[in-house]
């Protein structure tokens, strides 16, 4: 089925000297709490420089999404990053949101300033296509929504797999771990669900992938637990604060908050966090109680091309330090 082993980042990382290049990334995003979490990391991590942030409907319709990407940009101080619109609803299907889980804005119960920063005039598969020419095979694509914007970016332009570094997924449930089924349907995680005919066309377009999906991302050693949320909710800073409002909701909820998107980010600030496994897989489109699901290749000596590495591990102590060091203090390394 695959190899496992370390985290394999794109380019970049020189394992024997362990120096570090600059990455960099157009951040595809649907915010979302976790996603505004993912921003913090992004955003409070000098390996990574966020080229654009790219905007698509998802956990909250596009309008709402692209409202609070520009007030998170605006938070941070970063209103030098364009953000560009992206797909307002799935290549095929209806709208359907989650703010039963992120809130009616998105951002669960934080309250910030309406954005006055202007939206970027490219579209998010011009920002992407523009991007990739510019920088070549030293841009990576993270995508923390659904693969909408990616998929049209991918249609419009055959080559771009070639053009890029690669692409780091949040999304799919695996079942390569005992936590690696749905949350949306018994075998579906959400962003793929929500457009699988777009996830279908970018697992088959050949780019490299790295996902963080369900099987480790609602693992209970890698969840923010109620005991860190109190000491986040005690420290009582600017970041803290938001992040304590951003999760009070899904933490009372749900005992806990799993770390979706900001795993997806973590892999690309420190990949030697994770353990991945090889797999070859596809997304189920037609099936009434299969649709969204990712089908991994499972049969005994079948030869096939593995093309995407899951994440199926992580070094918990580590993943929650880099997440309070960077994203609750903004300790950027």
């Amino acid at each position: 089925m695959g190899d496992s082993g370390p985290g394999k980042p794109f380019t970049g990382k020189n394992l024997e000297t362990g120096w570090e290049t600059l990455k960099h990334i157009i951040l595809d995003t649907d915010p979302g709490v976790d996603d505004a979490l993912a921003f913090l990391l992004a955003f409070g991590s000098p390996e990574l420089r966020v080229e654009a942030v790219t905007t698509v409907a998802g956990n909250v319709s596009h309008e709402k999404g692209h409202r609070n990407a520009k007030q998170l940009l605006e938070f941070l101080g970063r209103t030098d990053v364009p953000v560009c619109r992206g797909a307002e609803r799935p290549l095929v299907r209806g709208l359907r949101h989650a703010e039963g889980v992120h809130g009616e804005t998105g951002l669960g119960g934080a309250s910030l300033p309406e954005p006055r920063m202007k939206t970027d005039h490219r579209s998010a598969v011009q920002v992407i296509h523009e991007k990739a020419r510019e920088l070549g095979g030293e841009l990576t694509l993270v995508a923390v929504g659904p693969l909408t914007n990616v998929a049209a970016a991918l249609v419009g332009d055959p080559t771009l797999p070639s053009k890029v570094n690669g692409l780091v997924v949040m999304g799919g449930a695996y079942g390569l771990t005992p936590y690696g089924h749905g949350n949306v349907s018994p075998v579906a995680e959400f962003n793929v669900w929500h457009d699988p005919e777009a996830a279908k066309i970018v697992f088959n377009s050949g780019v490299p992938m790295v996902c963080a999906g369900l099987d480790t991302t609602t693992h209970p050693d890698y969840r923010m637990s109620v005991e860190t949320f109190r000491e986040i909710e005690a420290m009582d800073t600017r970041r803290s604060r938001l992040v304590a409002d951003l999760c009070r909701g899904i933490v009372g909820r749900f005992e806990g908050f799993n770390l979706h998107d900001p795993m997806a980010v973590a892999y690309l600030v420190d990949p030697t966090i994770f353990e991945t496994r090889r797999c070859r897989v596809d997304v189920e489109t037609c099936g009434k109680l299969t649709r969204g699901m990712t089908v991994v290749e499972r049969r005994h000596g079948r030869i096939v091309e593995a093309d995407v590495e899951v994440i199926v591990e992580a070094d918990a102590e580590r993943f929650h330090r880099l997440i309070m060091e960077r994203v609750v203090e903004g300790r950027g390394g």
